[in-house]
């Protein structure tokens, strides 16, 4: 195994492509794939003009992030009260609305996962989730990623393919990497690892990583947006012990995620039913 470390801004990603500018419009509920992704591309639009008006030494980055998750949740919450008024959303910055339990739809958003990197002008670790959970399953998603001008959605398509690379790559979280270096060594690979776990799951999507191990629980806002992006995609996506994520329960916790490119799901198992 070899260990790699990238600074906020030098992941290994695929090439951008532009968006248009953002459409929040009115459509019904068939259009709910749309949704999410304006929606969460406006979101992002909005916290990048944010940290440009907000440069280093005009603000606390403490105060930036409490700034940009406020942004953020506020123009997630008022468009989808005006937009789907009848659907419960679950957000990390709000209060937990009862409700959800008997609702048929509910929104699970997380308005900047990677708050830690955020602030920093160089960092393209943060992203916008936006996830429609009906049944406990998703059923539309987007994940913006504002560093790459780039947003993931439900209805994008399959994942792209591996970018062109030696040896398979591995991805996790900063302070949980023992679990990916295992998996990595059983597959020839390497390791990296950067923040935001809607990042991450975007990197698989994109075709700069093979797989992506958070051996530590999280909570439903980190996970269903990306896991329902990246299943779409046709990638192979479960909770750290194999089994599939069931969103809007009374604990909102999810076990770990794993997501993989088809081709290595079965070793990657392997590795991981050894070390749980």
């Amino acid at each position: 195994m070899v260990g790699t470390s990238r600074r906020p801004g030098s992941l290994p990603f695929v090439g951008t492509s532009d968006l248009s500018d953002p459409r929040v419009h009115n459509p019904d509920q068939s259009d709910d794939h749309r949704l999410a992704a304006d929606l969460a591309d406006a979101a992002g639009r909005a916290l990048v003009e944010l940290r440009e008006a907000e440069r280093p030494g005009r603000i606390d980055p403490w105060d930036l992030r409490d700034a940009g998750d406020r942004l953020a949740h506020d123009l997630l919450m008022a468009e989808l009260r005006r937009q789907r008024p009848d659907d419960i959303v679950m957000s990390e910055e709000g209060a937990d609305d009862p409700r959800r339990m008997q609702a048929e739809r509910t929104w699970i958003v997380d308005p900047l996962d990677g708050t830690h990197d955020y602030p920093f002008l160089d960092s393209i670790e943060w992203a916008v989730h936006v996830a429609l959970v009906e049944n406990q399953r998703p059923t539309a998603a987007a994940v913006a990623v504002p560093g790459l001008d780039q947003v993931f959605s439900t209805d994008a398509g399959s994942h792209a393919d591996r970018t062109d690379r030696d040896e398979p790559l591995v991805i996790c979280g900063r302070s949980n990497g023992y679990f990916g270096g295992e998996v990595a060594q059983a597959i020839g690979g390497k390791l990296t690892a950067c923040g935001s776990s809607g990042v991450k799951a975007m990197l698989v999507v994109s075709g700069a990583v093979d797989i992506y191990v958070h051996a530590s629980g999280l909570y439903e806002w980190d996970v269903c947006a990306p896991a329902a992006v990246a299943e779409a995609s046709g990638l192979v996506v479960s909770d750290l012990s194999g089994n599939e994520i069931i969103y809007n329960k009374a604990q909102p916790i999810v076990r770990g995620l794993v997501i993989c490119r088809p081709e290595f799901a079965e070793i990657t198992r392997q590795v991981l039913d050894r070390l749980i």
